[in-house]
């Protein structure tokens, strides 16, 4: 089966597209980071079918340091993972990074998401670090222990 995609700009209108993405707590930090976008503080992409249907979606926050692009939120549909959707949407994120002069992407990912992890270990990045993350959640403050990873994006693009 082949698919079409497209890969564009987050609009303001996608969010109520998104609530499988995460729930109401990623759908308020997408629209938080939606208004960074505004200022280009962040890049905020979405994937989508032929027919609209958006199916996944990401971020490049360019505030935390002026050398790197921290990749985040990431989040592709269940019915569209492992079909190289996330590895399209991520080497995008890494060319918005790249364009506004940064040489390297960064992502954190949770301990008990080995999938995850292996597709980004798959797509060049390695180990630098681990962090404390948390973030509101249903049910309180979510909090986890990370691995940072990172990804030197001087020279060609993949």
């Amino acid at each position: 089966m082949e698919l079409t995609l497209n890969l564009r700009d987050l609009q303001p209108d996608d969010l109520g597209d998104l609530e499988w993405s995460g729930g109401p707590e990623h759908i308020v930090a997408l629209a938080g980071a939606l208004q960074a976008s505004f200022a280009g503080e962040v890049a905020l992409v979405v994937v989508e079918l032929a027919n609209g249907r958006l199916v996944a979606s990401g971020a490049a926050d360019f505030r935390r340091a002026p050398d790197v692009g921290r990749l985040e939120m990431l989040s592709v549909h269940e019915t569209f993972q492992d079909l190289g959707v996330g590895t399209w949407m991520i080497r995008a994120l890494e060319e918005r990074v790249r364009t506004t002069g940064r040489s390297k992407a960064q992502l954190s990912v949770e301990h008990d998401n080995p999938r995850a992890g292996a597709l980004y270990r798959r797509l060049g990045y390695r180990e630098v670090g681990s962090a404390l993350e948390s973030w509101s959640s249903a049910s309180g403050t979510f909090v986890t222990v990370t691995t940072v990873l990172q990804r030197d994006l001087e020279g060609p693009s993949h």
